[in-house]
């Protein structure tokens, strides 16, 4: 008789069962479908039930369409103004009893 080491201890090889990942006997078990619940479109206030259909609006229309994600690449910092900088350095050459 042969016999089979587990976790549990020794078991006889013909009551031994490995476990099995819990997969799906569909060779593509993950499907985007095109439908959804419907929502009013921002632009016209007609309902759509169909990614494709508000998509095709909102292009020509020439919207974006844009998600909750979080963007990739932080915004670009802005620059200040000349005006301000001029400003700024003003204010240091007076503090400074240089004169302005």
């Amino acid at each position: 008789m042969r016999w089979i080491v587990t976790g549990t201890g020794l078991v006889p090889a013909e009551e031994y069962c490995r476990a099995t990942p819990n997969r799906s006997t569909l060779s593509a078990p993950h499907l985007l479908r095109d439908e959804m619940p419907p929502v009013q479109s921002m632009a016209s206030g007609q309902m759509y039930d169909s990614k494709a259909a508000i998509r095709a609006e909102y292009k020509r229309l020439g919207m974006t369409e844009v998600g909750n994600d979080v963007p990739m690449t932080p915004p670009a910092p802005k620059r200040p103004r000349r005006e301000d900088i001029k400003a700024a350095v003003g204010r240091a050459f007076s503090k400074a009893g240089l004169g302005a």
